[in-house]
């Protein structure tokens, strides 16, 4: 949600802090997304040794203070400054949950319903932010804010609840418990040691993460522009206000609920598809759904930019993102389990990089959009990005047929396959259990 709080901020911040509109309107939404860039390089590798939840609880509660300064902010340096550190603090959850899923559901089956539901709620979140603006702005752009801090206030909660689950840091706390019953010190954890540019290597090595990372970038780029061009349509052509315009964007979240149903039904045959396939299992267990949602991406951006005209009623640009919300979703939960599936204990760091590349996409292109409705008009700038879309819809299908070679040849798997098949690996997870 705080990504997008402020999506219909920007008339009331450049009255406030007397900002020029233009391009620093964008500001405050790509100043949280760098702070996306940084922090999973960060969190994501430290979560890998030093155990998930002291990154996750920590990291929030300085998310809900930065939501805070955000609040209170006096002057426009200084409100780009929290949020910056808002999105750094706010990034744990986007590579650090998939490790928390990855450690706790061994079934593939389990486990990617457990993503699918994750990423569902990574859709929710940023869908309210629109709504939230719109309405409570005309009491003042602090309110959206408040209502920020409120929110991550309530969440602490369950964050705070929530357990370690990284084998490592546990089986840790377990020899040095055992170790002091016993008087001794017999029992030794192994330990993972922390590499900060895990992310990195990952995705300069691995032509699997390289191309799910451009693929999950572009999709994240074109939503943030979304945001910025359904004000456009629906303020603009169609008269809306803020705040129903907002509301008129979270029709997104039908397209995801339905997606959430179609991943249900795949799932219920995916097995049997897969072990047809063993050479394939896991390209044949996640991706056909993204193969799929390719072309209703591509179709839901053309349908909305040559729709959005006065002479065509509302409601049907507006049924546009539906279609869209549905291939979003699936296409992320796609990629992501597969993620996950490939990098198994280290999915965060591959998580991170995913999250740090498509960060960069969604700070840095959003700025252009402005610029690109202002020279190719609504129809024509949603060609482009359907163009484009259509290019990248082509990954999940080359994964299908090469994946598996790919995945051979790199020397970081093999090296996951070997560590996984260790005993001293998961084995001695359940043999210090048995003790």
């Amino acid at each position: 949600m705080g990504s997008t709080v402020t999506s219909n901020l920007s008339p009331y911040l450049e009255g406030a802090f007397g900002v020029p509109p233009g391009p620093q309107a964008v500001l405050p939404a790509s100043a949280y997304l760098v702070g996306f860039i940084f922090g999973p390089l960060i969190f994501a590798p430290l979560s890998e040794s030093h155990g998930r939840k002291p990154i996750l609880a920590t990291g929030f509660v300085f998310f809900a203070l930065s939501v805070l300064g955000s609040a209170l902010a006096p002057t426009w340096p200084s409100f780009l400054l929290f949020r910056f550190l808002t999105g750094t603090f706010g990034s744990p959850p986007l590579s650090v949950i998939g490790g928390v899923l990855a450690d706790v559901f061994d079934d593939e089956t389990v486990r990617g319903r457990m993503i699918m539901i994750w990423s569902a709620s990574t859709i929710v979140g940023p869908l309210s932010g629109p709504i939230i603006s719109g309405f409570v702005s005309p009491l003042g752009w602090r309110w959206a804010f408040w209502i920020a801090f409120i929110v991550a206030m309530a969440s602490l909660g369950a964050v705070i609840a929530l357990p370690e689950t990284l084998a490592s840091k546990l089986l840790m706390k377990k020899a040095a418990r055992m170790n002091k019953q016993a008087g001794s010190r017999w029992f030794i954890a192994p330990a993972d040691r922390t590499t900060l540019s895990r992310p990195l290597y990952l995705l300069c090595t691995e032509m699997l993460l390289s191309l799910t990372c451009v693929y999950m970038a572009f999709l994240y780029a074109v939503f943030f522009m979304l945001v910025r061009i359904f004000p456009s349509i629906f303020q603009g052509v169609y008269g809306f206000s803020a705040g129903i315009s907002g509301v008129a964007f979270s029709i997104m979240g039908l397209g995801t609920f339905a997606a959430c149903l179609a991943f249900l039904w795949y799932d219920s045959i995916a097995l049997s598809i897969s072990a047809k396939h063993p050479e394939k299992k896991a390209e044949y267990l996640r991706l056909p759904v993204g193969c799929a949602s390719g072309p209703a991406l591509v179709v839901s951006i053309l349908w909305l930019g040559w729709a959005s005209k006065p002479s065509v009623p509302w409601i049907v640009p507006l049924l546009a993102m539906v279609p869209y919300g549905f291939a979003y979703q699936l296409i992320y939960t796609a990629m992501i389990n597969y993620l996950a599936d490939a990098y198994g204990i280290y999915s965060a760091s591959a998580l991170a990089a995913c999250a740090m590349t498509r960060s960069i996409a969604g700070a840095l292109i959003p700025l252009a959009t402005d610029k690109m409705l202002e020279s190719l008009g609504i129809a024509w700038s949603c060609t482009v990005l359907a163009v484009i879309g259509a290019g990248l819809g082509f990954v999940p299908l080359l994964f299908i047929m090469y994946g598996e070679k790919i995945r051979q040849g790199s020397r970081f798997s093999a090296a996951l396959r070997a560590q996984t098949g260790n005993p001293q690996g998961p084995e001695l997870m359940r043999s210090l259990s048995a003790v």
